[in-house]
């Protein structure tokens, strides 16, 4: 009988401090962690706090990955444009300089405790201002845009690459 209390207080108390856990003290990589701590990280929700956090770590990612592939088409728009009117070439430049100036700061709040990043992406916004200085008129400036966006392009990559996008 004293046998049967012992174990059900133990059970109660296990079940209890089920209950106490939180999300951060749930780490389903931990391949050290008992069974009771397994049951009650699961069933504390903690586990699936953890899933929840990791998916919108994945959908943020995925949506800067589908901006970088945006900025990538709109500098090859860019370089394909030397051809066509003053006008259009402006309508697609103020395009990739909206769209990489909206990537750039969404970089920048996410990645704010990051220096290495930082100092990137304020060099892109140094090297799309002088872009944004030097309208294409002639033929020789249009080769030098060319070249321009070329390295604008490398840097994007340097910058998507350093935060292990791919």
């Amino acid at each position: 009988m004293k046998l049967l209390q012992a174990s059900s207080c133990l059970l109660a108390a296990a079940l209890l401090a089920g209950c106490a856990s939180t999300p951060r003290q749930c780490n389903s990589y931990n391949a050290n962690a008992s069974l009771l701590e397994k049951a009650s990280c699961d069933f504390s929700g903690g586990y699936s706090e953890q899933v929840r956090q990791q998916e919108q770590e994945l959908a943020q990612a995925r949506a800067e990955n589908e901006h970088f592939r945006q900025v990538y088409q709109q500098i090859a728009e860019q370089q394909a444009a030397t051809s066509l009117s003053l006008q259009e070439q402006q309508r697609k430049q103020a395009d990739l300089n909206r769209s990489l100036r909206g990537l750039l700061s969404q970089l920048q709040a996410r990645h704010a405790s990051k220096a290495e990043v930082q100092q990137q992406i304020i060099q892109l916004q140094q090297q799309m201002h002088s872009l944004e200085q030097s309208p294409a008129s002639s033929p020789a400036a249009v080769a030098t845009r060319q070249q321009e966006l070329r390295d604008l392009q490398r840097q994007v990559s340097r910058l998507q690459l350093s935060l292990g996008y791919e």
